[in-house]
């Protein structure tokens, strides 16, 4: 029987996009916010019904807009209350911080497509392709999309050869989980916004119940919007109740402040988060799966930017 954290259950999988600089870019401390907004703008520019303040439209079920970018929200459900479901994609910006690219130099940045995403493919690389071409950034520096991989090497689109590689809804499967024992650790590929009675929790107040219920939470939500009745649900209060006997240690945790603006709200917008490692010790066997998950989905607020990735390293490179 296929467990409710299984990665079988969703198709997921991140690709690696490689552009060019046509004009010189600044890339700010961390771009995932920076490119997203170019992405929406895009999306949105591609749909078929006029929006009204980035909500779903009339042909919300069909719309890649609606389906990628602006997620219609589930009615009553039990888990979110809020306007919006969480979005079937992530951006991984470009590693190594603010740098300043001159024309003709390359950069990459990931995305990774959860469920029905990936059967608008073809749609979200166009997207990416006029998002770049229109300009990035405060200056709108002009790009050019070179090539879109996926991440075990699989070329699928080149500006050469303009024909979208069918990977639809099949994509191929994730690498399977690694056992987990009595200890691992988490590396914090970029800022983790976690929520702790409505503040962000910071170095000496994170732990390892609100990790791993809000990750089982996101995963559940996305398994609900996808998959609809035919989604497990997983127990919660089990979940939680055996995250609670887990120790989180954290290692080398520290604060990193950035922001963005705002052109909805009209201002300055602060998204701070801890980076560094979390170090966990206690029976892991039951979160194996969901933690393997999470370093696709990402964990905590705004994942869509990028924020909350990380990876596992195996209990014979944990930190000491």
């Amino acid at each position: 029987m296929t467990s409710a954290s299984s990665p079988s259950l969703l198709p997921i999988a991140r690709l690696h996009f490689t552009a060019r600089a046509d004009a010189p870019l600044h890339l700010p401390p961390y771009a995932g916010s920076m490119l997203r907004g170019a992405f929406g703008h895009a999306l949105l520019a591609l749909a078929p019904l006029p929006h009204t303040d980035g909500q779903p439209c009339a042909l919300q079920d069909a719309c890649p807009y609606c389906q990628i970018f602006a997620t219609p929200p589930l009615p009553t459900h039990s888990l979110q209350k809020f306007s919006q479901m969480p979005h079937p994609y992530v951006i991984e910006p470009p590693a190594g911080g603010a740098q300043r690219l001159s024309p003709g130099e390359t950069f990459q940045f990931s995305l990774v497509l959860i469920g029905k995403a990936l059967t608008h493919l073809a749609t979200i690389i166009l997207a990416w392709e006029r998002a770049l071409r229109a300009g990035l950034g405060v200056q709108q520096a002009r790009c050019t999309l070179l090539a879109v991989q996926h991440e075990n090497g699989e070329t699928l689109w080149t500006a050469d050869d303009r024909n979208t590689a069918s990977i639809g809804a099949s994509p191929p499967p994730l690498p399977p989980a690694s056992t987990l024992d009595g200890q691992t650790a988490l590396h914090l590929s970029s800022p983790l916004r976690l929520q702790q009675q409505g503040k962000p929790a910071r170095a000496n107040t994170i732990d390892a119940r609100s990790l791993l219920v809000t990750l089982a939470r996101r995963w559940q939500l996305l398994l609900d919007v996808h998959l609809g009745d035919r989604a497990p649900q997983q127990d919660f209060p089990a979940l939680a109740a055996q995250a609670a006997a887990i120790e989180l240690v954290p290692t080398g945790l520290r604060w990193f402040d950035w922001g963005r603006f705002s052109q909805r709200q009209q201002q300055e917008m602060k998204f701070g988060g801890l980076t560094g490692s979390l170090q966990l010790h206690g029976d892991l066997a039951p979160f194996g799966e969901l933690l393997h998950l999470g370093q696709w989905l990402h964990v905590g607020k705004n994942a869509s930017f990028g924020l909350g990735g990380y990876r596992i390293d195996l209990p014979t490179t944990v930190l000491q």
